[in-house]
């Protein structure tokens, strides 16, 4: 009874009253939608970088104390297996300096002149270690195969070979293989293909060692055609693993699709997130960049959505993606009315 006094004796509040009976019901968001990720990608890039830094750089002291080791020990000992072992020590130093680089280089946040992030610079520094492999591999195979040809001329001297100077081979491979497995963890965790190629790098080492290990037991033995034929073995080796990184690395800049059961993976999250309002999803594709990865898809929504409905939708798929991959930097999403072929 008092509400409707006051409503009586209010002209302006029944005008106010009588509009809002006649308003259209509107339901609006109260709150912006959270888009951003529950980790800050700066934070992520600078936590990732100070891993990998870490271990580049104890790979790089080791490979100096190594280097110097092999070097001065196949010159004072007379074997030439050490000696080219010793080079490729050497060679990992500059693998180290390209990787340190890179791998810095490619955690930055993007910017105004790499809007997309540098990404790429560790795809550069994966294919040029491959290089530095294979060249290394190629050294050691053109002395090898030289070594073996005054060793069948009977002009190879060996008779002053030093077995001692098997324990520093033996210490190399204890050396490198263990660089190889924390250098390989660290590059797995870190979906690093430049760390990857560097713990090879640190594995072709141990392999290059083991066999100088035995060529050096052999030439002490009578037979030094073992020496040569060891630093031919490793040089194989060395280059065939060169190759396969080289070939991977230039497959990532030529943005080669992302694996099937990634994409699979994609369409899971998607589906999961999918409601009455997604009528179908599609045209999903993805590429390397670096240690991440670059989406695109589209999204069949009901037409007859308003426009920030669909906003909100296109930004929670996003949100799904990126929270489910920590790797998915980036997620172009279109919006199709009607269903549309394939855009590629």
């Amino acid at each position: 009874m008092w509400r409707a006094h006051k409503l009586a004796k209010n002209p302006y509040v029944i005008a106010r009253y009588s509009m809002s009976l006649h308003k259209p019901f509107q339901i609006r968001p109260s709150k912006p939608i959270t888009t951003e990720p529950t980790q800050d990608f700066a934070t992520l890039l600078q936590h990732s970088s100070k891993k990998g830094m870490r271990v580049t750089w104890i790979g790089f002291v080791s490979n100096v104390g190594l280097t110097i080791s092999k070097g001065t020990a196949g010159v004072l000992m007379n074997s030439a297996s050490l000696l080219a072992d010793a080079t490729h020590s050497f060679s990992d130093l500059l693998s180290d300096f390209v990787t340190l680089y890179t791998f810095k280089m490619s955690r930055k946040v993007p910017d105004s002149i790499y809007p997309y992030g540098y990404g790429k610079y560790e795809t550069i520094g994966s294919l040029s270690v491959s290089a530095l492999l294979m060249a290394g591999g190629a050294g050691i195979g053109f002395h090898s195969f030289d070594l073996l040809l005054n060793t069948m001329d009977g002009t190879h001297n060996t008779s002053e070979l030093d077995p001692n100077a098997a324990w520093f081979a033996l210490g190399s491979v204890l050396v490198k293989e263990w660089l190889y497995r924390i250098t390989l963890k660290v590059g797995r965790s870190e979906r690093s293909d430049v760390l990857i190629a560097n713990a090879w790098h640190h594995r072709s080492d141990a392999y290059s060692s083991f066999v100088a290990l035995i060529a050096i037991g052999g030439t002490y033995a009578g037979i030094p055609i073992f020496d040569p034929l060891g630093g031919m073995l490793v040089s194989c080796m060395i280059l065939k693993s060169g190759s396969e990184i080289m070939w991977s690395s230039s497959r990532e800049l030529l943005d080669k699709s992302i694996s099937e059961s990634e994409l699979d993976e994609i369409k899971n999250i998607v589906a999961s997130v999918k409601d009455k309002n997604i009528l179908d999803f599609y045209s999903i594709r993805g590429r390397k960049f670096g240690p991440f990865h670059h989406l695109d898809l589209t999204l069949q929504l009901n037409p007859n959505l308003p426009i920030y409905q669909a906003h909100a939708i296109e930004q929670s798929v996003r949100l799904a993606i990126k929270q489910k991959c920590s790797h998915v930097q980036e997620v172009i999403i279109h919006i199709d009315a009607e269903k549309q072929s394939r855009h590629f």
